[in-house]
C-alpha cells in the first residue's frame, strides 16, 4: 500500500499545507494499523519518516517525537510549544541531541497527531527528523556572531536544509545522510565536518581586490561501529555550487549505496566501494551535467542578524566577589564580533531541559535577546545578542529555574544520548552516568582550566550517538558476561577529536563495570594532571606518554574476577532491578 502522497513528494516542498498533509495522512495511517489494515513494517516506515521513533520492547504505545530543527534555530513561541508538549504528552523534558534536533519521550501513539499539528502551527516540522533521508543540517551555533569565522554560514544552512525537505531526491535513500555546515576549520564552533556524510566548512577564494566566499567540501564521514574520517573532496566550491555538489553527491550515495545489507549502507561504505578517486571523478561529472542543463537555483536570503535592544554600556560588569557569577561568566558568556553584545550558553544537564527552563529561555529570549535560541551539537542552548549591561540580569533569571551552571565548552558539560532509557539499541543507562559526572566534575571547578577542551561523551551503545568516538574521553554501553549473571559495562576510550590539525578516532582502554565509570573518567582526569607538561594539552600527553599509563590508572577498576566481583555491580547506574541486556531493532532507519 502506498502512503506517500504526491505533493510530499515534489521538490523541496516546505509549506504549512505540505506538513498538514503529513498530519491528516498520520491520523489515517494510525487508525488503519490500530484496526489491522496496515502491516506494522510499512506503518513503521511510514512513521520514521515523519520522525516518530517507537520506544523499547517495554514501552510498547510510546513514541518518541524527534523535532527537526535546522542548524539549530529556535524562536521563543517554538519554545513555548515545546514546553507545552513536554507538559501535556510527554514525561515534562524535552532533550537537546547531538544533531541539535529536539525530541519529546512518551508520547502516546494515538496523541502524535495533535503533537505535530502543534509543532506545525509553530512552524516546527518533524518531517525526515528519521528514516532513509537527510537528517537534520547541523550548523555552528555562533554563526554570524562569532570572533572566529570566515562569514556567516546560517543562510546557506538554511537554503540547503530548505531545498532538501520533501525533495524527491531525498525520499528514498539507502540509509540516513548528515551534513553538517562549520564557520571556521578549528572545531571552535563545536562542528565537527569529518565525522559527516558531507562537511562543508566556509573557504575563501581571493583574486586580488576579489574575495569569493566558498566551501571545503569533506564526504564520507560517519561514526558507530565502523568509524570513519572523512576524505577532504575538494579545498574550495563557490558557494552557487553549494546545491549542485549536494545533489551530484546523494545521487551517487543513491545509486550506489547498499541497500541490502543496512549494516553496510551508509556513504562511507559507498567511498569504501568506489575509491576516492572514481568517487570524486563522478561527483565532477554529475555536477557539470546539473549546472550545464539550465535549471535556476535558489539562493540564499543574506540578512546581517542583530539585537534589537541598542546597547546602554560595552563593558561586562563587575563580579562584586560573586564567586558562583564569577565562575559563570568565565565559562559560559563570550564577547561577540558585535561589540557590547555576548554569546550566553546554557548548559542543561545532558540535554535534559525542563517545562520551566523552556519557559524562562523563552522569556529571556524576547527580553534580552533578539528572540531566538540555537541548540549545539553539545547539548546546549545559546542566547546571542546579550548587552554586556544585562549579564546579570540574564544570570539571575536562569539561576532562578536552576541554568546557571557554569562549565559551558569545558569538561563538566558532559554529554550523553538517552541510552537504555527509551532507546531500542540502548544497552546501558547512559544518562544516569552522565548525570553522575556532571555532578562530579561541577565538585571541581578549578580543573576547567587545566583541562582545556578536554570533552566527556556517553553513549549507550556503540552507534554513537553520543559521539563517544571523538572524545577526549568516551563511553559506550557494553556488557561483561560472569558466573552470576551480566555486568553492566562501559568501554573506555581517550583522545579521540582533532589535534594540531589531525583526526582521531578514540583509543580504547578497556571495560569497566558502569558503577566505575564515573571513577574511571575522574582517574584519567587525575593522571593527565599529574603528568602533563606546561603548555602540554590532554591530546599530546597521549601521544607522548602513550594510552598504557592510563589503562594502567583504571586496570584494578577492569578486573572483575570474582572474588572482586559486589551484588551492586549488577544493577546498572541509578536502576533497582538486576541488569540484562535487552535490546531490540533499531528504528534509526528502517
Amino acid at each position: 500500500m502506498e502512503i506517500e502522497t504526491r505533493e510530499s513528494i515534489q521538490t523541496g516542498v516546505d509549506s504549512r499545507d505540505a506538513y498538514q498533509e503529513d498530519i491528516d495522512a498520520m491520523r489515517d495511517a494510525i487508525l488503519r494499523f490500530k484496526q489491522n489494515e496496515l502491516p506494522e513494517d510499512e506503518f513503521k516506515r511510514f512513521r520514521l519518516h515523519r520522525g516518530i521513533y517507537g520506544q523499547r520492547a517495554d514501552q510498547k504505545g510510546f513514541n518518541m517525537v524527534r523535532v527537526k530543527v535546522p542548524y539549530g534555530l529556535l524562536d521563543s513561541r517554538q519554545l513555548v510549544t515545546l514546553a507545552g508538549i513536554a507538559r501535556d504528552y510527554s514525561d515534562g523534558f524535552a532533550h537537546v541531541t547531538t544533531r541539535q534536533d529536539v525530541q519529546l519521550h512518551w508520547v502516546r501513539l494515538e496523541a502524535v497527531p495533535d503533537v505535530m499539528e502543534k509543532l506545525n502551527q509553530a512552524g516546527l516540522t518533524t518531517r525526515e527528523a528519521c528514516g532513509n533521508t537527510v537528517r537534520n543540517i547541523v550548523g555552528s551555533p555562533p554563526a554570524g556572531v562569532s570572533r572566529d569565522e570566515l562569514f556567516d554560514v546560517t543562510p546557506y544552512a538554511h537554503l540547503l536544509a530548505s531545498h532538501l525537505l520533501r525533495n524527491s531526491l531525498n525520499q528514498t535513500l539507502p540509509r540516513k545522510f548528515k551534513i553538517s555546515f562549520s564557520g571556521s576549520s578549528d572545531e571552535r564552533d563545536g562542528i565537527i565536518p569529518w565525522i559527516h556524510d558531507i562537511g562543508y566548512v566556509a573557504a575563501i577564494e581571493a583574486s586580488g581586490s576579489n574575495v569569493k566566499r566558498g566551501f571545503r567540501v569533506f564526504v564520507g564521514g560517519g561514526l558507530g561501529a565502523q568509524p570513519r574520517v572523512a576524505d577532504l573532496l575538494e579545498e574550495f566550491i563557490p558557494v552557487e555550487w553549494l546545491i549542485p555538489t549536494t545533489e551530484a553527491i546523494l545521487s551517487i550515495f543513491n545509486e550506489f549505496g547498499n541497500r541490502e545489507k543496512r549494516d553496510k549502507a551508509r556513504m562511507k561504505y559507498v567511498l569504501w566501494q568506489l575509491g576516492f578517486a572514481e568517487f570524486k571523478q563522478k561527483v565532477g561529472e554529475l555536477r557539470s551535467g546539473i549546472l550545464a542543463a539550465g535549471r535556476t537555483f535558489p539562493e540564499p536570503d543574506i540578512v546581517d542578524e542583530g539585537g534589537y535592544l541598542p546597547l546602554d554600556s560595552p563593558t561586562l560588569p563587575a563580579t562584586n566577589g560573586d564567586v558562583e557569577f564569577n565562575r559563570w561568566l568565565h565559562s559560559n558568556v563570550f564577547s561577540q564580533k558585535q561589540t557590547g553584545y555576548n554569546v550566553v550558553y546554557v548548559n542543561p544537564t545532558i540535554g535534559d531541559i525542563t517545562v520551566d527552563q523552556l519557559l524562562a529561555l523563552s522569556r529571556i529570549a524576547e527580553n534580552y535577546s533578539n528572540g531566538t535560541v540555537r541548540t549545539t551539537p553539545q547539548q546546549d542552548m545559546v542566547l546571542r545578542w546579550i548587552r554586556s549591561s544585562d549579564i546579570h540580569s540574564v544570570y539571575n533569571e536562569l539561576k532562578s529555574v536552576g541554568l546557571n551552571q557554569p562549565g559551558a565548552q569545558q569538561t563538566a558539560n558532559v554529554t550523553s544520548c538517552p541510552g537504555a532509557d527509551t532507546c531500542n539499541l540502548g544497552i546501558t543507562h547512559s544518562r544516569a552516568l552522565g548525570r553522575e559526572l556532571t555532578l562530579s566534575l561541577q565538585r571541581q571547578p578549578d580543573w576547567s582550566e587545566l583541562l582545556g577542551g578536554v570533552r566527556i561523551k556517553i553513549s549507550g551503545c556503540m552507534n554513537s550517538c553520543g559521539q563517544h568516538h571523538v572524545a577526549a574521553i568516551g563511553f559506550h554501553g557494553a556488557t561483561k558476561n560472569v558466573e552470576g549473571g551480566e555486568i553492566p559495562s562501559y568501554i573506555v576510550s581517550i583522545s579521540g577529536g582533532m589535534n594540531s590539525g589531525r583526526y582521531n578516532f578514540g583509543k580504547t582502554l578497556g571495560r569497566v563495570p558502569s558503577h566505575y565509570a564515573a571513577e574511571a573518567a575522574l582517574r584519567i582526569i587525575k593522571r593527565f594532571i599529574s603528568e602533563r607538561i606546561a603548555g602540554e594539552n590532554f591530546w599530546q600527553l597521549v601521544e607522548r606518554i602513550g594510552v598504557r599509563p592510563f589503562r594502567d590508572a583504571i586496570s584494578d577498576l577492569a578486573d572483575v574476577r570474582p572474588e572482586k566481583i559486589t551484588e551492586e555491580l549488577f544493577v546498572d547506574i541509578g536502576e533497582s532491578t538486576k541488569f540484562a541486556a535487552v535490546t531490540g531493532e533499531g528504528e534509526c532507519a528502517v
